[in-house]
C-alpha cells in the first residue's frame, strides 16, 4: 500500500513537471500599436499577430486598452466611460488582430488612446 502512494505521487509529480517543461518551452511574441480616436467617431484598428500562421498548434489572442489622452493635449477630459469596445476577434484569414472602437464624447474633448495588443504563443519548435 505505501509503495503505491510513492509510485502515484512520483507519477504525478513526472506528470506536472512535464506540464510545467512544455508551457517553458513554448514563445510568447507581442505586437503593439497604439491609436488616437477622436471624439464622436467610430474606427476599426488592425495590428498583425508576430509570426502569424508560421507554426501548427500557434494560440493567438488580443488585448484592449482604453487610455486617457496624454498629458497636454488639446481640448476637455473625456469621459473613458462613454468609449465602447463593438468587436474584437481575428481577420484577414487570422493573420491580424482587429478591434472596432466607438468614441461616444462630445465635440471639443481630447482624443482618447486605444492601445492595442496582438500575441502569438508559439510551441516549441
Amino acid at each position: 500500500m505505501y509503495a503505491r502512494r510513492i509510485l502515484v505521487a512520483v507519477a504525478a509529480a513526472a506528470a506536472a513537471a512535464a506540464g510545467v517543461a512544455d508551457a517553458a518551452n513554448t514563445v510568447t511574441k507581442h505586437a503593439t500599436r497604439t491609436f488616437a480616436l477622436a471624439p464622436g467617431t467610430t474606427r476599426t484598428f488592425d495590428v498583425g499577430y508576430p509570426d502569424a500562421l508560421e507554426f501548427g498548434g500557434a494560440v493567438y489572442r488580443g488585448l484592449v486598452a482604453i487610455l486617457p489622452p496624454a498629458a497636454g493635449s488639446a481640448g476637455g477630459a473625456p469621459s473613458l466611460g462613454k468609449v465602447k469596445v463593438l468587436a474584437e476577434g481575428s481577420a484577414l484569414g487570422g493573420s491580424d488582430f482587429r478591434v472596432r472602437v466607438r468614441n461616444a464624447n462630445p465635440a471639443g474633448t481630447a482624443a482618447v488612446e486605444v492601445r492595442v495588443t496582438a500575441v502569438t504563443h508559439e510551441p516549441a519548435h
